[in-house]
């Protein structure tokens, strides 16, 4: 048991990527060969792009911070980027790694410690965490280090920088989500509880952004210039505020050749250790219990309940759409992977509006003064088709099932009625997300009735039509096999290839409505989304009839 912490992680790391699936299909029995091509292509690209944009964006802050004689302003924005999507993903992660996976009944009966399974699964998380932090703080770093001409110290100082800054993020999400879901009566309201927590989280991220917009200074150049040279490091001070430790890695890289870099280094490394240190008392005195409350039933209110056994019969159909509606809802690791989308558009576009004007938001674009009804129109038909596939309902809808599929195939229904059924219940839950921020939006942007109504009748029939195809496409590969809930929504390439392919749509009709643009032909738009809607549909059909049996049996 020497080595059980060690072995334990390189289980629940082969488990979480599917290392050892993959080896088995891809190399042993050279099957399913296009899948890890179509990753690449689809996810190399936008690799490409957000190194690239990283790249240029520490240039750009680099060169504007020289001004002021702060050029490491590049080093706190990055370190602050990677702190909040750390503390934004992994309470998420946490939770769901920590309370809602299939594994934990399997490990807790092992001699393994609390703290052991813990420490492994919080070591997953951090792993992926790394995975994505290069990508922001690898270009940010190289650039930095090349424009300042950083020598050995710096090298030092990032390296140190880069493997604890992630640590403290997820010891805070870690911390709460433990101490949340031991304290509370879990076997009833923990799914309300991680929804609750997920808003909040939300609220948080961008209520800090938009406090820290509004707090910088005043609106005068040269009154803020004053603010930020009257103190040392004042603009560093004003950005990493929200979250100080971003301060320290920023400025331990940017004097790391001096005895500050090496103080705020060792703040760093202090508080990393610390929060170790709680985290792993927590998980001695806390983890476990909490663990065992949430696998246990609830205790009851002691009064029978009084049920009506005179029911009439529901519609079937109607029945699975509520259930499949209710099961998404009802599992927060869906819901919040699912219906981040909705809460993010609307946010972005309105919170600017309750500080400063609407100069420079890139939303103001939308008013209705400076854009023509008709191309309104088409935009709010193609915001409803992206965000079917945004909220990855019906693409992961079979895969979401799991090792529980076997109980919808044994009930007495037919395909058309299961796959329609869920198609029914994402577009609700499409529907009213869409519809949620559309209308805040609307008003501000005084865009009209009509072409409100029309948008939004034209893409619930487009994003339907959509939904249809991304359930068939679930259906030929559900992913079954899953232990960790999300990994059922975000490691589903599924839902990978519905995305990228309603991109793709979505560019060429927006190519479409740029032509007519162009050619003062915009009456066309309506038409041209019900064609290409008609079009969806028959091809959906055709499918549904000639190719989703056999599919269905092979299951």
């Amino acid at each position: 048991m020497k080595n059980s912490l060690w072995s334990l992680y390189l289980s629940l790391l082969n488990v979480n990527y599917g290392w050892s699936a993959a080896k088995y299909y891809y190399i042993k029995k050279k099957q399913r060969i296009w899948e890890p091509i179509i990753i690449a292509v689809s996810i190399g690209p936008a690799l490409v792009m957000a190194v690239w944009f990283m790249w240029g964006l520490t240039e750009q802050l680099f060169l504007g911070g020289l001004a002021f004689g702060q050029p490491h302003l590049a080093l706190v924005n990055g370190t602050l980027m990677v702190s909040v999507l750390g503390l934004f993903f992994g309470f998420f992660y946490v939770l769901s790694a920590f309370y809602f996976s299939n594994d934990l009944p399997l490990l807790l009966p092992l001699p393994l410690r609390s703290w052991e399974i813990l420490a492994a699964k919080l070591g997953v998380i951090l792993t992926g965490q790394y995975v994505l932090n290069a990508l922001i703080l690898l270009p940010l770093g190289i650039r930095y280090g090349l424009l300042a001409g950083a020598g050995l110290g710096y090298v030092l100082s990032a390296i140190v920088v880069f493997f604890v800054l992630p640590v403290l993020p997820l010891v805070i999400a870690s911390i709460l989500a433990v101490l949340l879901m031991r304290f509370v009566n879990l076997s009833r309201y923990k799914d309300k509880l991680t929804l609750i927590g997920g808003i909040l989280v939300l609220i948080v991220v961008f209520g800090s952004s938009y406090w820290l917009q509004e707090n910088m200074g005043s609106d005068d150049p040269l009154v803020l210039m004053e603010q930020l040279l009257s103190q040392k490091d004042g603009l560093i001070g004003a950005v990493g505020k929200v979250f100080p430790p971003s301060i320290w890695a920023a400025q331990a890289m940017a004097y790391a050749n001096s005895s500050q870099g090496w103080v705020n280094l060792l703040y760093l490394a202090i508080s990393g250790v610390f929060g170790l240190a709680i985290l792993y008392l927590l998980g001695e005195k806390v983890f476990m219990q909490g663990v065992i409350t949430g696998l246990e039933g609830s205790k009851g209110t002691g009064k029978a309940k009084r049920v009506d056994v005179q029911q009439t019969a529901r519609n079937s159909f109607l029945t699975l759409v509520g259930m499949e509606r209710k099961l998404f809802l009802r599992d927060p690791n869906f819901a919040l992977n699912g219906l981040v989308g909705y809460v993010l558009l609307p946010v972005m576009a309105l919170l600017p509006l309750f500080g400063q004007n609407l100069e420079g938001n890139p939303f103001a674009l939308l008013n209705l003064g400076e854009i023509d009804s008709l191309l309104i129109v088409g935009a709010i038909a193609l915001f409803f088709m992206l965000m079917t596939s945004f909220s990855m309902i019906p693409s992961t809808t079979f895969s979401r099932e799991g090792r529980y599929l076997w109980i919808i195939r044994s009930l007495p229904l037919s395909l058309n009625q299961i796959i329609g059924s869920r198609v029914a219940a994402a577009q609700v839950v499409n529907t009213i997300g869409c519809l949620l921020g559309l209308l805040p939006l609307s008003y501000l942007f005084g865009w009209g009735v009509l072409e409100v109504i029309l948008g939004s009748v034209l893409g619930i029939l487009l994003a339907s039509a959509v939904a249809f195809l991304l359930a068939l496409l679930d259906l030929s590969r559900p992913m079954l096999d899953w232990v960790n809930p999300v990994k059922a929504v975000k490691s589903n390439l599924n839902a990978i290839i519905g995305l990228v392919g309603s991109l793709v749509l979505g560019f060429l009709l927006g190519l479409l409505f740029f032509f007519n643009m162009q050619t003062g032909t915009l009456w066309l738009i309506p038409l041209e989304l019900i064609v290409v809607t008609g079009l969806l549909i028959a091809l959906a059909r055709l499918l549904v009839t000639r190719v989703a049996p056999r599919l269905w049996a092979k299951i």
